[in-house]
């Protein structure tokens, strides 16, 4: 373990060691899945005895692309980015307490002083949940635009992982939310349908909450850096 080139120094600055198991992970790579790529190419009639040789003089092309995708890839795996967010909480633990389930968003008024949305009621979500335990969870930001459909399944195709129940979004909201933080959704469940819940500080003095159905097409800018909360397993499910 102690010549294992991969171990990182004392200081932030990437060892030489480092960066040579880098080079050979994208080199070992490459090989491999190329060749797979390039007979499933020859198999399926796209690459010919003809043409691939056209594909060799225009080997710069190849390098670049290939260059380019090496380079965001591992920026987005370094920045821990996943899909249209940046997972922001890292390592740090925040759990969320046990609930009985009996709290709802709709009748949340000495959490949400400054507004409730009454779609809450409308849309048919003022409905108790069952009991949770303890759980971790994470926050994402993000760096992409993109409608809820977009941003959540960016992090994963089943969608039911990343729900959160409506006492454990109060329950966060209670114990970490704060005035700086941006406008923050929580993805929610009644019944069959997928709805969002969106808490934001009205002027950094009182909470105010709306809720979105999942379906909306509305594009939500990066710009805006608005965050999501997740159960913390989720994060270990990208979408591919």
């Amino acid at each position: 373990m102690k010549n294992d080139p991969s171990i990182a120094s004392s200081s932030s600055e990437v060892s030489e060691g480092q960066f040579e198991v880098c080079v050979r992970l994208v080199v070992d790579a490459t090989r491999k899945a190329t060749g797979v790529v390039l007979r499933e190419l020859i198999e399926s009639g796209v690459l010919t005895k003809q043409n691939i040789e056209r594909v060799r003089a225009r080997g710069d092309q190849v390098v670049a692309k290939i260059t380019q995708t090496v380079k965001e890839t591992f920026a987005e795996i370094a920045e821990n980015i996943v899909g249209l967010v940046k997972l922001i909480s890292g390592a740090a633990t925040l759990e969320l307490d046990a609930t009985d389930g009996q709290e709802t968003l709709a009748n949340a008024q000495d959490t949400f002083a400054g507004w409730i949305d009454p779609n809450f009621k409308g849309y048919g979500c003022d409905v108790e949940s069952g009991p949770t335990k303890k759980i971790p969870v994470s926050v994402y930001e993000m760096t992409s635009d993109g409608t809820f459909d977009q941003i959540f399944h960016g992090l994963s195709v089943d969608l039911d992982c990343l729900c959160l129940t409506q006492p454990q979004i109060i329950n966060f909201v209670k114990k970490w939310l704060r005035p700086e933080n941006c406008q923050t959704f929580f993805l929610f469940k009644v019944k069959d349908e997928f709805f969002v819940a969106s808490v934001y500080w009205h002027y950094a003095r009182e909470l105010r909450l709306i809720v979105h159905r999942f379906s909306s097409n509305y594009v939500w800018l990066a710009r805006d850096r608005c965050r999501l909360v997740v159960p913390q397993l989720a994060s270990v499910t990208p979408a591919t």
